[in-house]
């Protein structure tokens, strides 16, 4: 049996590969990545991905459930990362949602459960992080 498409871009993270996690999805697909951030079209998946890997060092996913139905896939994912400054994050909890079309992926939701609570927001006293740097308050 071959892999879920799901399994097949997880394989591709964990490579690193840019190039075969693009591979993987129509010209013209969705991307809904779990920080909210969005991308239509493979260049803009591209980017969101390279700007992604950028960030880590290395990462592990394991899928710990799996449904199919039609062309969509859910998946719940335990997810392990190690960051550039070497902090690592355990078992985080994802789902994938990801849509097939004629020639790939053609929508990709990806969603967290480790956010902080909407009542916990950020009151601007404690600095900000822009990218990969620490803005302290003024």
């Amino acid at each position: 049996m071959s892999q879920s498409p799901i399994e097949q871009l997880l394989a591709a993270l964990e490579g690193r590969d840019v190039d075969a996690v693009v591979a993987l999805f129509e010209p013209d697909a969705g991307f809904l990545a779990v920080d909210g951030g969005r991308g239509k079209g493979t260049d803009a998946i591209r980017a969101m991905v390279a700007a992604y890997l950028a960030a880590l060092r290395s990462s592990d996913y394991r899928v710990t459930a799996q449904w199919h139905q039609d062309n969509v896939w859910i998946a719940e994912v335990d997810a392990s990362y190690e960051l550039q400054d070497w902090l690592e994050l355990s078992s985080v909890p994802r789902a994938f949602v990801v849509r097939e079309g004629q020639r790939g992926i053609s929508d990709l939701h990806v969603y967290g459960a480790h956010e902080q609570r909407l009542s916990d927001h950020r009151t601007g006293e404690e600095g900000m992080w822009v990218g990969e740097r620490w803005v302290p308050p003024l």
